[in-house]
């Protein structure tokens, strides 16, 4: 299932080049090119991404305009800069930031901090 190809979507998919191009992008995208290609490389954040990569949410379309969007695994963004109505859950806990939670009803913000500290040296967590 893992795979970078296909990294563009077409409604002619099938099989498992749909099923891979669906898991990535709703596992692995950060990044799309402005014709809405797939970067299944990049991880850096926004301010810090190769021209021409947008992040996914800043590609126009109607989805992000019809409804609100949760999401998670871009810890780069540390939740901040994300248009309204889409929600960016991920800050790090794993690497010793917080953890987030939203509550969906009224899209309130729950914030814990890591118990975990990074030895950046090592790259290793360890418990605080």
């Amino acid at each position: 299932m893992y795979g970078d190809m296909p990294n563009n979507w077409s409604p002619e998919l099938s099989g498992l080049a749909r099923l891979r191009f669906i898991t990535n992008a709703f596992t692995r995208m950060r990044y799309c090119f402005p014709n809405g290609q797939l970067d299944m490389y990049s991880k850096a954040s926004p301010e810090n991404a190769p021209a021409p990569l947008k992040p996914w949410f800043a590609i126009p379309g109607p989805v992000s305009e019809a409804y609100s969007i949760a999401f998670g695994h871009w810890a780069s963004l540390d939740g901040k800069g994300t248009p309204d109505g889409i929600y960016a859950l991920d800050t790090g806990c794993c690497w010793g930031g917080k953890l987030t939670c939203l509550r969906w009803e009224d899209k309130q913000y729950f914030v814990q901090p890591s118990n975990r500290q990074m030895d950046m040296g090592e790259g290793e967590a360890i418990n605080a």
